[in-house]
C-alpha cells in the first residue's frame, strides 16, 4: 500500500505511532520509500527530514532512508550535519557510490577540499571492485559525475555514462538531469533543451527536470523559460533552484520587489545559501544603490565557504545585464582569485572584456578556456569569431576605431566615419560629455557573428545594433539584417547610447537610455525616429498596454509580441520628450547627474521634476492627446458585420455616405477598387484617406494608394509631387527613393537625385542603381570629388560594367590625377577596345 503524506505524518514522533497503535515494521517497510521520495520531490523537507531520522533510529537496512534524509538536510541549508550524517551513514554502507557522490558535494559546498578528494577516491575504489556490467544505472551516473570532477572529457562522459545510464534504465531522472546540466554547464543550451524534454517523456515530471527545461530557454525564449519556470514551482513550491532563477529573472526586469521576495522564499528554508545572499548583493548594489548592505550581503554569502568562487561570478553576472560590465569584469577575477579554474567566471570575463573593448585580452581567455575545456560552446563560437574578425579590416582614428568585413570599408566605411564624427559633435556637448577613449565601432557581415560577438551566443534576430559603453555592435548594412531599416540612423541611434550611457557611468535603466535614443534620432532627422502610427495609437488608447513610467524597463523584458516590443521603444521616448518640454534641458540632466551619483530612477525624476504620481498623470495625459490627434478626423470604429457586407460592393457606398469619415470602410472600400483596377475610384478614396489621416505615410497610407493610382493613370507631374512628400516624411520607402530617382534622372534633376539616392543608400549601401545615380549626380553637379568616391564604390559593386565605370572615373580624374586618369582609362580600354569615346581620349593624351 501507497502511504498518504498525511498518513505518513501521523508515524513521525513516537507519541503518535503509539496513539495510533501502528505497525512499525509495515510503516518503514522498503516499498514505502517511493511515497518518502514523492514528499521530498515536491519540497516537504523537513517532514522527510523527520522520517528519515526515525528510520535511521530504526536500524532500517536500505540507504535510500538516510539518502533521502540527507538530502533534506541540504535543502534545509544544514550542510554540516548532512556531511556528518554522510560520514556515519558510508560506515553502515561502504563504497555507497551515491553516498560517496553526494558527501563530495557536501563538501565542496563548504570549501572541504581533504573530503573531497576521499569521498572521491573512495568512489574510485568502489567503481574498482564493481565491474561495469553489475553497476546499477543510478551508480554509472555518479562515476560520471566523478570522472567529471577528475576532468574527464565532457562528451565522452556523456557517451560511457549518462547514455549507458540512460540505457540501463529508460526511466532515470538522475541520468537525464546528469547530462542536461552538463550541457548547461558548457552552454549548450540546445542540447540541455533535448535532453531535458526526453527525461520528461521518459521519466514524467518533475520540478527538476522542468526546472533545466526553463534554465536551457533563459536565454532564447523567455516565456519558454517562464512557462517551465512556472510548472516547476507548482509541482515544488519550495524548490530553491526555481526560486532563485525567478529571482535572477526578475532582477533583469528590474522588478527588484518582487525579486527580493523570491530570494527570501529561499532564505526562509536555508538562512545561508549563498546563491540567495549573492542575488540580495546584486539588489542592493542596482535597487538600493547601498554599497553597505551590498558588502554584508555578500559577506553573508560567503559564510558557509569564504573562497567561494560562484558568489562573486553571480553578483557580477547580473551586474553584467544590467550593463557595469567593468564591475562584472571586477567581480570575475575575484571569483578566479578564489579559484582560478573556476569556468563560469573565465566565460563571464571574456565576454566582459569583449563589451569593454578590451579584445586582446578576450581573444587570449577564450583560448584558454578552449584549450581547458573543449567542450564549452561559447569559447568555441568566440574562436571561430576571433578567426572571421582576424580578415575585417581595421581603421583607427583619434576618435574611432571601426573594425568591418574589407569588402564593407570602401562601401560605407567613410560615411559610418563621417556620421558618427557628426554624432558625436552634437550628442556630447548636448550632454557635458568629454569622450577620453576612443569609440570601437564593429560591423558584422553575418548576423551569427554580431551574435556571438553581442549576446555570446546565437539569436538576436531583428536586434540591428548594441551599445554597451564605449564599443558599439552592429549588423552590416549589407548583411540580411538591414536592407529594410535605415543603418544611418541606426548607428545615430546606438552612439546615442554611448553619450548616455557614459553621462551616467552605465546606471540608466533601459527604457531612459533607449527614450532618449529615438527621441535624439527624430531630432537629427523627422523621417527618423518612432513616430505615432495607427498601431502605436491604439495601445497608447489601451489602458492595459500603456505602462506607466515606473514600470517602463519591464516593458522592454517583458514584451509579449514584437508590437509590443516596438510600442516600448516609441513610449520610452515619448516620456523623455515630454520631460524635455515640460521640465527643461537642465532638469532632465540633472536626472542623469543623479543616475550617475548612483540614485533610482525614480527618485532621480522625483526630485528634480514633480512626484512621479503627477507625472505619470502629466504624461498620460500628454500622450493620450498625441493618439487622438493623430487621425482626429477619422472615425476608427469597425464596422459591424451586418452594416457592411464586403461581398457587395453596394453596401459600401451606402455605409460611407452615412460615415464618410469612416477608416476601416474607406480603406476596404479602396482595396477593392484595387482589385477592380478602377483607378479614377482609388484616387478619389485616396484624397480621402489622406483627408482623414494626413499624418500617415506608411504601406496603407492614402499617399502609397495614390501613388499607386496616378502611376497608373500615367500622371507622373503628380506622381512625383506625392512621391517627394512621402519621401521627406520616411526613412524606410525605398521603392519611393527608387522610383523617384527612376523619374528624375532622365530629367537631368540631379539634385533630387542625389537626395534620394542618399537616402536609398542609408538603407543599403550595396545596391547599385542608387550608387550609380549618386555618381552620376555628383559629376553632374561638379561636385568632382564625392562622383569620384560614388564611382569607385559602382566599380566594386558592378563590375559587370567596369568599362563603363572606369572611363568616367578617367573623366573626373584627368585634370587633378592624369596618372591614375590614365590607369582607369587604359583598363576600360581593356575592357571595351572599340569605345569611341575611350580612343578619342587616348588620342589626346598621346599614350
Amino acid at each position: 500500500m501507497r502511504l498518504l503524506p498525511a498518513l505518513l505524518l501521523l508515524f513521525i514522533t513516537t507519541s503518535a505511532l503509539h496513539a495510533q497503535q501502528i505497525d512499525l515494521e509495515k510503516i518503514f517497510e522498503d516499498r514505502n520509500l517511493g511515497p518518502v521520495g514523492e514528499l521530498l520531490a515536491r519540497g516537504d523537507y523537513e517532514l522527510v527530514a523527520r522520517i528519515g531520522e526515525a528510520a535511521v533510529e530504526k536500524g532500517l537496512k536500505a540507504p535510500e532512508w538516510r539518502i533521502y534524509r540527507l538530502k533534506a538536510l541540504v535543502e534545509l541549508g544544514q550542510i554540516e550535519t548532512a556531511l556528518e550524517e554522510s560520514r556515519t551513514a558510508l560506515v553502515f554502507f561502504p563504497g555507497h557510490f551515491e553516498l560517496l557522490m553526494l558527501r563530495h558535494d557536501f563538501a565542496k559546498m563548504l570549501g572541504s577540499t581533504e573530503v573531497m578528494a576521499e569521498a572521491l577516491k573512495a568512489l574510485n575504489e568502489a567503481a574498482k571492485a564493481k565491474p561495469a556490467k553489475d553497476r546499477t544505472a543510478l551508480e554509472t551516473v555518479m562515476l560520471g559525475k566523478a570522472a567529471l570532477v577528475f576532468g574527464a572529457d565532457a562528451q565522452k562522459v556523456i557517451a560511457q555514462y549518462f547514455k549507458t545510464a540512460q540505457g540501463k534504465d529508460a526511466k532515470l531522472e538522475a541520468a537525464y538531469l546528469a547530462e542536461g546540466h552538463l550541457a548547461l554547464d558548457k552552454d549548450d543550451a540546445k542540447r540541455a533543451a533535448d535532453v531535458f524534454r526526453a527525461g520528461l517523456k521518459a521519466h514524467g515530471e518533475t520540478a527538476a527536470l522542468r526546472l533545466g527545461l526553463a534554465e536551457a530557454f533563459r536565454s532564447s525564449d523567455r516565456e519558454k523559460a517562464v512557462e517551465n519556470l512556472a510548472k516547476a514551482l507548482e509541482l515544488n513550491p519550495h524548490h530553491k533552484a526555481a526560486h532563485l532563477l525567478r529571482a535572477e529573472l526578475l532582477v533583469g526586469g528590474e522588478k527588484f520587489v518582487e525579486a527580493e521576495a523570491a530570494v527570501q522564499q529561499v532564505l526562509d528554508h536555508d538562512e545561508g545559501h549563498p546563491q540567495a545572499w549573492s542575488l540580495r548583493a546584486v539588489v542592493a548594489h542596482l535597487f538600493h544603490a547601498d554599497k553597505k548592505k551590498m558588502d554584508a550581503a555578500r559577506a553573508e554569502a560567503l559564510k558557509r565557504w569564504d573562497k567561494n568562487p560562484a558568489v562573486d561570478h553571480i553578483i557580477g553576472r547580473c551586474l553584467s545585464r544590467a550593463y557595469r560590465f567593468a564591475e562584472s569584469a571586477a567581480h570575475q577575477r575575484k571569483a578566479l582569485e578564489f579559484d582560478p579554474k573556476y569556468l563560469p567566471a573565465k566565460v563571464q570575463l571574456c565576454h566582459d572584456l569583449l563589451r569593454l573593448g578590451e579584445e586582446e585580452e578576450a581573444w587570449k581567455l577564450a583560448a584558454a578556456i578552449r584549450t581547458e575545456d573543449g567542450y564549452n560552446i561559447q569559447a568555441h563560437n568566440l574562436g571561430l569569431l576571433e578567426k572571421e574578425m582576424g580578415g575585417y579590416v581595421t581603421k583607427t582614428f583619434e576618435d574611432f576605431t571601426l573594425k568591418m568585413p574589407k569588402r564593407d570599408w570602401p562601401i560605407y566605411g567613410e560615411r559610418a566615419l563621417e556620421l558618427l564624427r557628426d554624432a558625436k559633435a552634437v550628442l556630447a556637448p548636448k550632454y557635458g560629455l568629454e569622450l577620453k577613449r576612443p569609440v570601437l565601432v564593429e560591423f558584422f557581415g553575418a548576423q551569427q557573428d554580431f551574435a556571438i560577438r553581442t549576446f555570446g551566443a546565437l539569436g538576436g534576430q531583428g536586434m540591428l545594433g548594441v551599445c554597451f559603453g564605449t564599443v558599439v555592435t552592429m549588423n552590416s548594412p549589407g548583411s540580411l539584417a538591414h536592407g529594410r531599416n535605415n543603418w544611418e540612423s541606426t548607428l545615430w541611434h546606438e552612439f546615442c547610447h554611448v553619450i548616455t550611457l557614459s553621462v551616467t557611468k552605465n546606471r540608466m535603466p533601459r527604457w531612459l537610455s533607449e527614450g532618449i535614443s529615438v527621441y535624439e534620432e527624430r531630432q537629427r532627422d523627422p523621417a527618423w525616429g518612432m513616430p505615432m502610427d495607427a498601431t502605436f495609437r491604439e495601445m497608447v488608447l489601451d489602458e492595459e498596454t500603456l505602462t506607466p513610467v515606473s514600470r517602463l524597463s519591464g516593458a522592454f523584458m517583458n514584451a509579449e509580441t514584437q508590437d509590443h516590443l516596438m510600442f516600448a521603444y516609441f513610449e520610452s521616448s515619448q516620456v523623455v520628450e515630454y520631460l524635455l518640454e515640460k521640465y527643461g534641458k537642465e532638469k532632465f540632466q540633472g536626472i542623469l547627474r543623479d543616475l550617475a551619483a548612483g540614485k533610482r530612477i525614480n527618485d532621480a525624476i522625483a526630485s528634480h521634476t514633480d512626484d512621479l504620481d503627477e507625472i505619470e498623470k502629466g504624461f498620460t495625459k500628454f500622450i493620450k492627446g498625441r493618439a487622438l490627434g493623430f487621425g482626429a478626423k477619422a472615425d476608427w470604429e469597425d464596422p459591424k458585420p451586418e452594416e457592411l457586407n464586403p461581398f457587395d460592393e453596394g453596401s459600401f457606398s451606402t455605409f460611407l455616405k452615412e460615415h464618410p469619415n469612416n477608416l476601416p470602410a474607406t480603406r476596404k472600400y479602396a482595396q477593392e477598387m484595387v482589385n477592380q483596377k478602377n483607378w479614377p475610384e482609388v484616387l478619389r478614396l485616396a484624397d480621402v484617406l489622406i483627408q482623414l489621416l494626413p499624418e500617415d505615410f506608411s504601406a496603407e497610407s492614402g499617399y502609397s494608394l495614390k501613388v499607386m493610382a496616378l502611376r497608373q493613370l500615367k500622371r507622373e507631374v503628380e506622381e512625383i509631387a506625392v512621391l517627394r512628400k512621402s519621401a521627406a516624411q520616411s526613412s524606410s520607402a525605398q521603392s519611393t527613393f527608387l522610383r523617384l530617382i527612376e523619374l528624375d534622372a532622365p530629367k537631368q534633376r540631379w539634385a533630387e537625385v542625389k537626395s534620394n539616392a542618399q537616402r536609398a543608400t542609408a538603407l543599403n549601401p550595396f545596391l547599385v542603381t542608387p550608387q550609380r545615380a549618386l555618381a552620376e549626380a555628383h559629376a553632374a553637379l561638379k561636385e568632382n570629388t564625392e562622383a569620384i568616391a560614388a564611382y569607385e564604390r559602382v566599380l566594386i559593386l558592378d563590375p559587370g560594367s567596369a568599362a563603363q565605370t572606369h572611363f568616367k572615373l578617367a573623366e573626373l580624374l584627368k585634370e587633378s590625377d592624369a596618372t591614375e586618369a590614365k590607369r582607369h582609362l587604359l583598363d576600360s580600354l581593356a575592357l571595351a577596345p572599340r569605345n569611341r569615346e575611350g580612343l578619342a581620349m587616348l588620342r589626346e593624351w598621346k599614350l
